[in-house]
């Protein structure tokens, strides 16, 4: 069975969704531009600058309403279908889950907004 990626929206197309929702709701959040095509000299002077393999995709520094004894959300974003979480990111997300994120991978801007409506953030809509 072949996966059709033409009707699955891209990673980038599910991101602009959720930071729209995001956005919307006031939530205090970024995204840290890891991804994408760099030349080496770009590269390393990135990684000179502190940037680090494997970071999640949106990270929200307002703890969530349902749990906030909590820091904080970091979410790895992925397509509905495909993509795939490396070492570096599941290092990321536990790192980050043992010092006090609620952490999540999901598939597509609905999964982590449906994720974000559990932990308390912008009510269901």
């Amino acid at each position: 069975m072949s996966i059709d990626f033409v009707s699955i929206p891209s990673e980038e197309d599910e991101q602009k969704t959720l930071v729209e929702w995001l956005m919307w709701h006031r939530i205090r959040f970024c995204h840290v531009p890891n991804g994408g095509y760099r030349t080496k000299r770009e590269g390393a002077k990135f990684k000179r600058l502190g940037v680090q393999k494997g970071m999640v995709d949106i990270l929200i520094f307002d703890p969530p309403p349902a749990y906030p004894d909590n820091v904080g959300v970091a979410i790895e974003l992925k397509r509905r279908k495909g993509g795939r979480v490396t070492a570096e990111q599941s290092a990321w997300l536990n790192d980050l889950k043992d010092r006090g994120w609620v952490v999540a991978v999901c598939r597509g801007a609905m999964e982590a907004i449906r994720f974000l409506q559990e932990l308390g953030f912008g009510g269901v809509e």
